[in-house]
């Protein structure tokens, strides 16, 4: 009996370990903000030319710059969601491009090539991302006066880290962010991603049944992904939590839109985080909820997906970002 009490304690405290372990980022690059738009472009010519020597790279998944040629009243970045590519925002972009913004869509790391099985995310770290993000944020202060940054997923993820820690971005939105997995419940989503952590790396594909045929997979999008790479973004998102406790958010402002009809991320989770920023007051705060009755697909942005409604989407987000 007392065996059985003892291993009930043991695993019950390794549980509450893993629960309450703080997720921390290990050291990245100060900040460089671009100090012109020439510095900027000059910047952006240079990842543009370290993609064209990638052999393995998509055509269509390439950096996009839309620019006016000058620093504009303000520049838009989208930040593509996991296992995409800048594509997934070219038809938004070019909406936004018309009304005199600049648009700059990165291509994050490890994504946009040929292979898209999903092998290339093996490796991919939250630090990797993250310095992904600071780098486009300092970019993107060359591009325009106020830089407004828009990531849907994995990149609502990364948004959600950025204004925590940019002053530099005035407005920051984060659309279905990955802040958790739907079928698992938000009070273990903590614990399960440090648990995840600890396990072997494992290939998924997001649907097992048509594999590489995927219906609803952009001809470019990944259609799979190792496990570990996928909770890195989660990683990344409790290390903004875990700032968020101690500090209020640096971003002049934060909309965060969820889409109810989401079967991917846990909207749950999203509203948790929220909760712990909104106690700074409601001024660093809006939300947004597409509703369920839309039924739109977690990717709500790609605009040629068999089930999306981009004139949905698009109209609401051109009247919310402006």
């Amino acid at each position: 009996m007392l065996i059985i009490v003892g291993t009930f304690l043991l695993i019950s405290s390794m549980l509450l370990i893993l629960a309450l372990k703080p997720f921390k980022l290990k050291r990245l690059t100060a900040p460089d903000p671009a100090g012109s738009y020439q510095q900027a472009v000059d910047r952006i010519e240079a990842i543009l030319a370290q993609e064209s020597e990638l052999e393995d790279l998509c055509d269509e998944c390439g950096t996009i710059l839309m620019t006016h040629a000058e620093k504009t009243e303000s520049v838009i970045v989208f930040l593509h969601g996991f296992s995409s590519c800048p594509d997934q925002f070219r038809k938004l972009g070019e909406l936004y491009f018309e009304r005199k913004f600049n648009v700059y869509i990165p291509r994050q790391p490890r994504h946009g090539l040929i292979d898209r099985s999903g092998n290339p995310l093996k490796g991919l770290s939250a630090e990797e991302l993250a310095q992904f993000g600071i780098e486009t944020v300092d970019v993107a202060q060359g591009l325009g006066e106020r830089v407004i940054l828009i990531g849907l997923s994995g990149g609502g993820s990364l948004t959600t880290w950025l204004a925590q820690v940019r002053p530099d971005v005035a407005l920051a939105v984060p659309i279905s962010p990955f802040m958790g997995v739907s079928f698992i419940p938000w009070q273990i989503t903590r614990m399960v991603t440090n648990l995840i952590f600890l396990t072997p790396d494992i290939f998924f594909w997001w649907d097992p049944v048509t594999k590489m045929d995927n219906p609803n997979s952009a001809p470019y999008s990944y259609r799979g992904y190792w496990l570990h790479a996928l909770f890195e973004n989660l990683r990344l998102g409790f290390a903004a939590e875990t700032d968020a406790r101690r500090v209020k958010p640096a971003a002049g402002a934060i909309l965060s839109i969820t889409n109810a009809n989401d079967d991917s991320v846990n909207n749950r989770m999203v509203k948790e985080f929220e909760r712990v920023w909104r106690k700074y007051g409601n001024e660093y705060l809006l939300e947004y909820e597409f509703s369920k009755e839309l039924v739109l697909p977690h990717d709500l942005i790609t605009y040629d997906r068999p089930d999306g409604k981009p004139e949905i989407v698009y109209t609401k987000l051109l009247e919310l970002i402006q």
